[in-house]
């Protein structure tokens, strides 16, 4: 055999050897752009959008596998049925068990919400809608509109957004959502959207509800609820030409799903307030410090009544905080493992709790290479920030435990040039943890406080070690003020105003009885909102509503636009109200 022959059998040889090696060894394809696209519905059996339906299991198959990921939560079906369906997955098809007998001459729909999902991205299709019905048409009507929490009007997610007949004879109409399931029901997206589609043509109270136990029913004291006094009417909706879009999606969904309805309604969702207190928490959260959250700010007076021991009648000192909603104690050292208290408002029995005690200790340090023992002292906090305060404020102290004894005769203060003895601190509680110094704060000075060793001591003795608070108060001009024009339109009753931060937090707070000129001064440049809760059962705070009263909550409106304060300059703000 001639060596080319040879030569030439090696490399066939050897190529078909690297074949089958390839083949016997498979490798993932490489690359390629990730899979975004969501399934596809292909086929339903019956049809979608059937008449007559007379079927018990509904089959929807799809391009691809699919999973379904929370059908309970996701899945809604309108009007509700007497008992759960049940979902099962064969091959590419969901198949629907209905389960349950159908009304006749009634169009249904099955609302997938996100719940259909490929199984390799995770990739929904989103809002699918399965409808059908029992007679002869489909009904066709709409209703859509969004869901807010009354008091911050940030969107409610996954609130029921319900719907009943007028015509309900059987049970007050005053009760219907505690004992009626809806006739129609969906729920809100992420920006407190809703939609609610296939209704026949008639009147229907619409009410929205945050469902704590899932049977639709208002029926739970912790049940957040919203309606409308009146009976809406559906529509049919036509597809309008959309204006430009914010690029923000909450502002662009909320302006495609309004723009399809002449009457696009706002839900204000509360929570109704339970008359009946409670204890929500209580806790020991440092040793010898106990504290005490009630459900409700408490008008009446506390009292903590000992019932398991024979004890002094100082053992505690109590502070309420500002809403007075949550009470903390301060245990004295009195060596017991635990203590039953009753607790009292206004000498009724409120509840009994049991308190875990644990010694406050007080602790001893060593320094490095030193044998001597230190004692831990008691630190005293201020207000003034980063060596600096706010002008319009006054300085406070603060302690973290009660003090038995305080003495400011010794305290060195530095105003400017102007040296003196015991600055103007006064206590502003009984438990002695918070004073205020009374002189004024003028702009652009410079201020020193000298708080010698053992001016303070705490009721667990502990003492301060010396002390030294430097601060200096800003300019006037480098505040700027906010001026509100604010007219009154029709009020009868008053106006709060709050200034707030971009995340809500309440600053400043304002009151005013008719149109007039709300004045916020001293504000440190940057970015606010502007609140106004109208005050309808005047009391200085926002009122919730009361479904059973037919009382909705007290109005909230926000300025349409974020205020921005520059330094040195005032802000001049006109606001129409109600």
């Amino acid at each position: 055999m001639k060596p080319t022959t040879i030569i030439f059998r090696f490399f066939i040889l050897a190529a078909f050897t690297m074949f089958f090696i390839s083949c016997a060894n498979p490798v993932s394809p490489g690359g390629g752009p990730k899979d975004e696209t969501p399934p596809r519905v292909v086929k339903s059996d019956p049809p979608n959008y059937s008449l007559n339906f007379d079927k018990s299991v509904i089959s929807i198959s799809f391009d691809e596998f699919v999973k379904l990921k929370n059908p309970n939560q996701q899945v809604i079906i309108s009007p509700p049925l007497e008992e759960q369906p049940e979902f099962k997955l064969r091959g590419k098809a969901v198949v629907i068990d209905l389960k349950s007998k159908l009304v006749q001459n009634t169009t249904y729909s099955i609302f997938f919400g996100s719940a259909i999902v490929d199984i390799t991205e995770d990739n929904s299709l989103k809002d699918f809608v399965y409808a059908f019905s029992t007679g002869d048409h489909i009904d066709s009507l709409s209703v859509g509109g969004e869901v807010l929490n009354a008091f911050d009007h940030k969107p409610v997610e996954d609130a029921f957004v319900m719907l009943y007949p007028q015509n309900n004879d059987t049970v007050p109409q005053d009760s219907v959502p505690c004992l009626v399931r809806p006739l129609y029901i969906s729920k809100t997206d992420k920006n407190g959207i809703f939609q609610l589609r296939n209704l026949r043509n008639e009147p229907y109270k619409i009410f929205a509800l945050k469902d704590v136990n899932s049977n639709y029913l208002f029926d739970q004291p912790n049940e957040e609820i919203a309606f409308i006094d009146s009976l809406i009417l559906p529509e049919a909706i036509i597809m309008p030409e959309i204006p430009e879009i914010p690029a923000d999606t909450s502002k662009k969904d909320t302006l495609i799903v309004s723009n399809l309805y002449k009457n696009y309604y706002s839900l204000l969702m509360f929570q109704q307030t339970d008359t009946v207190q409670r204890i929500l928490s209580s806790e020991m959260t440092t040793p010898g410090r106990y504290k005490m959250a009630l459900k409700y700010p408490e008008k009446e007076s506390v009292k903590l009544k000992v019932i398991n021991k024979e004890i002094a009648e100082n053992w505690k000192v109590e502070e309420f905080n500002r809403n007075r909603d949550t009470l903390q104690v301060w245990l004295r050292d009195i060596n017991l493992d635990s203590l039953q208290v009753q607790v009292l408002v206004a000498d009724s029995i409120l509840d009994t709790t049991m308190i875990v005690y644990r010694k406050q200790k007080i602790e001893k340090k060593k320094r490095k290479n030193d044998d001597a023992v230190t004692v831990e002292h008691i630190k005293i906090n201020s207000n003034a920030k980063s060596r600096s305060i706010d002008l319009g404020i006054s300085l406070q102290l603060n302690f973290d435990d009660p003090l038995s004894s305080y003495d400011f005769s010794r305290t060195r203060f530095i105003s400017g040039v102007d040296t003196s003895m015991n600055p103007g601190f006064k206590p502003t509680d009984s438990s002695f943890r918070h004073f205020v110094f009374y002189s004024k704060i003028t702009e652009e000075t410079n201020y020193e406080f000298l708080f010698p060793d053992s001016s303070f001591f705490s009721m667990y003795g502990l003492t301060n070690d010396s002390t030294h608070l430097v601060f200096k108060s800003k300019a006037f001009k480098e505040y700027g003020n906010i001026i509100v024009d604010a007219e009154f339109r029709e009020s009868v009753h008053p106006y709060i105003f709050q200034l707030l931060t971009l995340k809500g937090e309440v600053l400043r707070e304002k009151f005013a009885n008719e149109s007039s000129l709300v004045l916020f001064d001293n504000i440190v440049p940057g970015k606010y909102l502007l609140k106004a809760i109208g005050d309808k059962w005047p009391n200085n705070k926002w009122d919730t509503g009361n479904y059973f009263k037919k009382r909705q909550p007290e109005n909230v409106l926000f300025f349409p636009a974020e205020i921005e304060v520059r330094a040195n300059w005032d802000i001049e703000k006109s606001w129409s109200l109600p």
